[in-house]
C-alpha cells in the first residue's frame, strides 16, 4: 500500500497545527509572556519557554516541510505534542495544587477535557507518521 498520501496529509495537518501555535504566540507575545506567567511552573521556567516554544514550533514545522528531515519532524511532534498532553492531562486530572490558565489561542475555548483529546488525538497522528515513515525505509 502506498503510504505517501497518508504522510502528506500527516505533514500538512501537523504543519497547520505547530504554524498557528507558534504564530499565535508570537503574534500575541505580550499576552503569552502574561499566560505563562500564571502556570503552575515556575516563573524562570516560563522566561526560557517565552522563546523556546515559538522557536521550537516553527522548527517543527521546518523539519516537516521536507521530505529528507520529515521523520525527525514526526519524532520532534510526537516529543512536544506528548509532553503538552501529559501538561494539559495534569490539569484535566487536578494534579496540580490549582488549575493552570487555558489561556490564549483556539485551546483557551475549548477548555481543558476537549484540549486533552485534541492533543491525544494529535499526539497519535504523530506516531502514525513515525510508523508510516519508519516502514517505508
Amino acid at each position: 500500500m502506498n503510504t505517501y498520501p497518508f504522510i502528506i496529509i500527516i505533514s500538512i495537518l501537523l504543519i497547520i497545527m505547530w504554524a498557528y501555535a507558534a504564530i499565535s504566540k508570537l503574534a500575541d507575545l505580550k499576552g503569552f509572556k502574561q499566560a505563562l506567567a500564571t502556570q503552575v511552573f515556575p516563573k524562570w521556567i516560563g522566561k526560557i519557554l517565552v522563546w523556546v516554544l515559538p522557536i521550537s514550533e516553527l522548527g517543527i514545522v521546518g523539519l516537516l516541510l521536507f521530505q529528507k528531515t520529515q521523520i525527525l519532524g514526526m519524532y520532534a511532534s510526537f516529543g512536544l505534542m506528548l509532553l503538552f498532553t501529559l501538561y494539559v492531562g495534569g490539569a484535566v486530572y487536578n494534579i496540580y495544587e490549582r488549575t493552570p490558565c487555558a489561556c490564549g489561542g483556539l485551546f483557551a475555548k475549548l477548555g481543558w477535557t476537549k484540549h486533552f483529546r485534541v492533543n491525544i488525538f494529535l499526539t497519535l497522528i504523530s506516531i502514525i507518521g513515525i510508523v508510516l515513515l519508519e516502514s517505508g525505509r
